[in-house]
């Protein structure tokens, strides 16, 4: 395993947001040479501060023309690309247009970057593809159903990855995550992550705001359970094959405040508000897939990562 990431070159695109910062240091640690590329309008250059000395960080928009891409790249043949540069799923509405430069033709430069380098592309889609569940666990083989821009136009990505797969031959993997959480996840102007939103609101005394009923549920992974299923599905022959990475677990997110708040050592009564447009109700995704083909498997409870993340927050908030 090591040796097929050993002296590789890769580039991760949305490097600097938080789970391409965890992902650039794991394969470092691995010995490969990372290149990032980010706008970082997303991404904080805080993220990589302690492995910028020892990677190439590219200051780039992902959905600017080909050639201008083109042009920046062509001294570098990357064996891998994994591509995570996106716009925010919660943003999408209100700004569809971008979201289908960054989410879409953002693809297709990643893809025709690929087919000059022969690189194998990485993605990280999302299980909002599914929309709500017709049954749960939610596997691959659950209808499409997108409720947001955003989703649509990572389902695009999708098949784009597919037609240059079975067209050019360009190696791909497909990754639908969960809702991802973990240490550098941020809220920031129009976005809003349920944990670091209620670890901010509670650590400071403040009332949080539950939507809906807060019955809803989300499937939660650890950013570096995350990064363990990246990895694998880099190194294994998948196909044009889509696999969720999730952790069979649904959780409400009346239980994540209970569970913020209990670690913090405070009880604070939430603000109520109306359902948002887009919302699901229930999240329970099977890595059943993953496990089989990758040997993927979740190692940390929710318990364990949200505790680590508030321990984070505290030096770093």
């Amino acid at each position: 395993m090591k040796n097929k990431i050993k002296n590789s070159k890769i580039l991760i695109t949305g490097g600097a947001g938080f789970v391409g910062s965890h992902l650039a240091e794991e394969l470092l640690r691995k010995g490969a040479k990372i290149f990032i590329l980010d706008d970082f309008s997303n991404g904080r250059a805080e993220n990589l501060e302690e492995i910028k000395n020892k990677i190439k960080i590219i200051k780039y928009d992902i959905s600017s023309s080909f050639p201008k891409i083109k042009g920046l790249l062509k001294k570098y043949k990357f064996d891998a690309i994994f591509h995570l540069a996106c716009f925010p799923r919660s943003l999408s509405l209100k700004d569809p247009f971008r979201d289908l430069d960054v989410n879409a033709k953002g693809m297709l430069n990643v893809l025709e970057l690929a087919k000059i380098n022969k690189s194998k592309v990485v993605f990280t889609s999302n299980s909002g593809i599914y929309g709500d569940p017709r049954y749960l666990p939610t596997d691959e083989r659950h209808p499409d159903n997108p409720t947001m821009p955003y989703d649509a136009n990572k389902l695009v990505s999708e098949y784009y990855m597919k037609i240059y797969h079975r067209i050019f031959g360009i190696s791909i993997t497909i990754c639908r995550l969960a809702a991802v959480y973990g240490e550098r996840q941020m809220v920031k102007p129009g976005w809003h992550p349920i944990i670091p939103e209620f670890t901010n609101k509670v650590f400071k005394n403040n009332k949080a705001i539950i939507c809906w009923d807060g019955k809803q549920t989300r499937d939660l992974i650890y950013v570096k359970d995350v990064v363990q299923g990246l990895i694998k599905s880099f190194l294994a022959n998948t196909g044009e094959e889509i696999f969720i990475l999730g952790t069979n677990r649904e959780t409400s997110i009346n239980r994540i405040y209970e569970i913020i708040c209990g670690l913090l050592g405070k009880k604070i009564e939430p603000i109520r508000k109306e359902k948002t447009p887009g919302d699901l109700r229930r999240m329970k995704l099977s890595y059943q897939k993953a496990n089989k083909w990758l040997g993927f498997k979740p190692k940390y409870t929710l318990e364990q990562g949200i505790k680590n993340y508030i321990n984070w927050f505290k030096v770093n908030r």
